[in-house]
């Protein structure tokens, strides 16, 4: 196997022997027949991309590598340096038919990232079978303007996996003109009073806060103050506040139990939020992303678990 030198905390990358690293060996080490060689040149160069940008042999190569590769990882790191460098388009829509729900997960992120309308592949993906993917889905098209009403509406009442749920209802109020206020507080306060998870009422809550009418500080008052999760109470709290006019900093929840840096308390009261990575007991990357909560992006790791409804998923 190849000797290693630490180019970042993200990656490790071939070391040319006097401490330079060129993309041209990157870009050969991509073809490499030992996979952690790959898979550590692929990080590098996402890196690279993310830092001066790469030429596009070396985009060619990373799609060949993204389309080809026989290990996921190689294909995941692969698609997300794709991602930093701007495409191609056509590579990362493609990485949307993975085998690998991983990858198909890295994939969202990637065009969420790119310039031009990628809207309609990130809509496909809002199907897919992962929960995970959707997610990644959602969130895509609220951050770049391009969900609707009904895509939100439905994920929000019908989807099965909660954090797909949790960003419909954090997306929904910026497309309520679609169906009135009245209509996004009658659901939002719906979710409020009876989704079976907790993060999904919290966002339930903080997002009725944007609106200002009676109804939204009913549900608020009545659902959110009485919920049986801390954390649930301290948002609908500060929630209340803003649907008030008043500023949700000043509002003292130090009676719902601590703050949790990074994401809120779960159901079962520990400190361990579904799409935060590497907790839960998994300790390999993940897929990255720009999500509106804090502590969402991916970690380095050789040893890549696997996805699922529970702590320790893939983070955005």
């Amino acid at each position: 196997m190849t000797d290693f030198a630490m180019e970042s905390a993200r990656g490790r990358a071939l070391d040319d022997g006097d401490g330079s690293i060129s993309e041209a060996r990157l870009r050969t080490a991509l073809s490499d027949e030992d996979a952690g060689t790959r898979r550590d040149a692929a990080l590098a160069l996402l890196d690279r991309a993310r830092d001066t940008g790469v030429a596009d042999e070396t985009r060619k190569a990373l799609a060949a590598g993204a389309r080809t590769d026989d290990d996921p990882d190689v294909r995941q790191f692969a698609v997300e340096a794709l991602g930093a460098a701007g495409g191609p388009v056509s590579a990362l829509a493609a990485a949307l038919s993975d085998d690998d729900e991983w990858v198909r997960a890295e994939a969202v992120v990637a065009l969420s990232r790119v310039e031009g309308d990628v809207s309609e592949p990130i809509r496909t993906a809002a199907d897919d079978d992962s929960g995970w993917v959707r997610r990644n889905a959602v969130i895509a098209l609220g951050k770049r303007e391009a969900a609707s009403w009904d895509l939100l509406a439905d994920r929000l009442k019908n989807d099965p996996h909660p954090p797909v749920r949790e960003y419909a209802a954090a997306f929904l109020p910026g497309y309520a003109d679609a169906a009135g206020d009245e209509d996004a507080v009658r659901l939002l306060a719906a979710v409020l009073a009876r989704d079976q998870n907790a993060f999904v009422r919290a966002k339930a809550a903080v997002s009725l806060g944007d609106f200002g009418t009676d109804r939204a500080q009913q549900a608020l008052e009545e659902q959110g103050l009485q919920d049986r999760s801390d954390d649930v109470q301290r948002a609908a709290k500060r929630a209340l506040a803003r649907a008030r006019g008043e500023d949700p900093d000043d509002v003292d929840v130090s009676d719902c139990g601590p703050d949790v840096p990074g994401g809120e308390l779960a159901p079962d009261g520990t400190s361990t939020h579904p799409d935060v990575p590497g907790q839960g007991g998994s300790s390999g990357r993940q897929p990255s992303g720009p999500g509106p909560s804090p502590s969402r992006e991916g970690m380095g790791g050789s040893n890549r678990p696997r996805p699922n409804d529970g702590p320790g998923g893939p983070g955005y």
